[in-house]
């Protein structure tokens, strides 16, 4: 018989200060202090701190820790062998993370050694710093976290003693490092929507993202059909295999790639922008209905419509006793709206009740029959785009695939893009969102 699966054990509870901490003394295990134990609560494993130094410089302390290294061998990176013939030191210091409120820089030996297997010079590379670097791999992190969790590049340049420039290189190493690390070989249901760079530009970027777990897994310059079709091609015949659904607003180019890329995926027509669709045109009426009531004088019909815009396109559900009360006296006045005010209602009930794709087939062709029979005009263009999405839109009746994360998620760049008073650079802008939206 399958075992249940086990609870994890309960989280003890971390103390909140220093009164609750003493209690648990007595369960902690203890270790000595050793010139070990130091560089390892330091994060300088494989040095040994000999000497420190504080000096004051413009109102600013820093802490000076010298260090030698424990070993005097090093591994060569190209033959693996182990050598201890020294060819030469350097004199090295690099920024560290803060220790007692004071910036810390730590100095130590830059060696450089002969491989007597290589008959070739290695210079020794410690784990705790990158490769050319003037910061510990711990702070450049910490610098990374701090841009990551939405402090203004500027203000943590201040704060860190750092140039501006400085802290966008260290955030731009590490951001690459976490973009590499976004996993795009298991989406099943893609889900595909622009954002607008600059209102009023027509400057778009496209977002793609995995409904499924709900994280973005890449942002491409523009949403031209050529562009999506490049990134599709850039995927494995194994990644393109696994998507099965792709949900999308009804943009022909996009719909055209995936039929050219992605033969064997189901384009799903959001029904959100389906709806959207629907309620344009229904704005559309109300304004015309309310320009023509001030032309002929109808100041009754003309105060109703007033202020009424959100009225008409809000959930009837949603709205608040002052707008029901308005509501009711608009459809009152005006039989044309009153009669696609009651389209909109229905259709929007076909999309929330039926879960079955033939019936909701029945009902929309109903529905369609019901709304060409009033003669508006508005109406006839909305079930035009309808019935060129039609198999599209049935689809969301088969799993209600939804783009609701999607437009979440572009709240959420669009709150990155005012943070940074705009990008003039896209693949920063790239950046920032994938740290901030890819749930790495």
């Amino acid at each position: 018989m399958k075992k249940p699966p086990q609870l994890p054990p309960p989280s003890k509870k971390v103390p909140r200060d220093a009164a609750q901490a003493v209690k648990r003394v007595d369960s902690l295990t203890t270790q000595a202090v050793t010139a070990k134990t130091l560089s390892d609560l330091l994060g300088l494993p494989g040095m040994r701190v000999t000497r420190f130094a504080v000096e004051e410089e413009n109102k600013e302390q820093y802490l000076h820790l010298f260090c030698e290294h424990e070993h005097d061998v090093a591994i060569c990176p190209r033959c693996l062998k182990a050598t201890n013939e020294v060819h030469e030191e350097k004199e090295r210091c690099v920024r560290h993370l803060d220790i007692w409120g004071m910036k810390t820089l730590v100095h130590f030996p830059q060696r450089r050694f002969d491989c007597s297997a290589c008959d070739k010079p290695f210079t020794e590379n410690p784990e705790w710093i990158d490769s050319k670097r003037r910061q510990t791999s711990v702070f450049e992190m910490h610098i990374y976290e701090r841009v990551k969790n939405k402090t203004p590049r500027k203000q943590v340049a201040l704060q860190e003693g750092l140039h501006e420039a400085t802290v966008l290189d260290i955030f731009k190493r590490q951001a690459k490092r976490t973009a590499r690390q976004v996993d795009g070989r298991r989406v099943r249901i893609l889900g595909v929507d622009e954002i607008s760079l600059r209102k009023g530009h027509k400057q778009y970027a496209l977002v793609l993202s995995d409904l499924e777990r709900r994280r973005v897994i890449a942002v491409l310059p523009n949403r031209l059909k050529k562009t999506f079709e490049e990134w599709l091609e850039g995927l494995t015949e194994e990644e393109r295999r696994a998507i099965r659904v792709v949900s999308m607003d009804m943009w022909e180019a996009y719909r055209q790639a995936v039929r050219n890329k992605l033969s064997h995926a189901q384009i799903v027509a959001d029904r959100f922008h389906v709806m959207k669709q629907l309620n344009h045109q229904i704005d559309l009426m109300r304004r015309s209905i309310q320009r023509q009531a001030k032309k002929t004088g109808d100041e009754a019909l003309y105060q109703a419509l007033k202020g009424s815009r959100w009225v008409l396109l809000k959930n009837r559900s949603a709205l608040a006793p002052e707008q029901e009360t308005q509501l009711c006296t608009i459809v009152a006045i005006s039989d044309e709206l009153r009669a696609i005010y009651l389209l909109k209602e229905e259709f929007r009930t076909i999309c929330d009740k039926i879960t079955n794709r033939a019936r909701a087939q029945r009902f929309l062709w109903a529905w369609t029959g019901n709304a060409l029979a009033t003669g508006s005009r508005y109406l006839i263009r909305f079930i035009k785009t309808l019935h060129n999405w039609w198999h599209e839109f049935l689809n969301y009746f088969d799993d209600r695939v939804t783009q609701g994360f999607v437009e979440g998620i572009n709240r959420a760049i669009r709150g990155i893009i005012n943070r940074a008073f705009g990008y003039r650079n896209f693949d920063n802008f790239r950046l920032q969102v994938l740290v901030e939206c890819a749930g790495v």
